[in-house]
């Protein structure tokens, strides 16, 4: 598995939310899965809006061939995301909900 784990950005400030991407050119089916498992254990750990499960042709996840996922965890830009962001309970959170994701990809 591959994961690329990221803080999204916006111009316009009331963006806010997480999201999964992924790519159907390799491992799309497994890729898929892992992303609806991952998905709403993330918004679930961090509270934040959920902004679902989206293809994208992002470099690091187009070209891997095991399931790989490009997690968006909050907009920076967003003054609520940002503040989730800082905190290190919701990254202790986040990383317990990519795990939960994970385990229950394995069932």
């Amino acid at each position: 598995m591959y994961f690329s784990i990221h803080a999204n950005a916006n111009d316009n400030r009331s963006a806010n939310g997480t999201e999964t991407y992924y790519d159907a050119t390799y491992a799309a089916a497994n890729s898929l899965k892992l992303a609806q498992k991952v998905q709403p254990r993330m918004v679930s750990a961090l509270g934040t809006k959920d902004r679902g499960v989206k293809t994208a042709g992002f470099y690091v996840i187009k070209y891997s061939k095991m399931p790989s996922i490009l997690l968006e965890t909050g907009f920076v830009t967003s003054p609520i995301d940002a503040s989730i962001l800082k905190s290190t309970i919701a990254k202790d959170r986040l990383a317990s909900g990519i795990a939960a994701g994970v385990s229950v990809y394995f069932e």
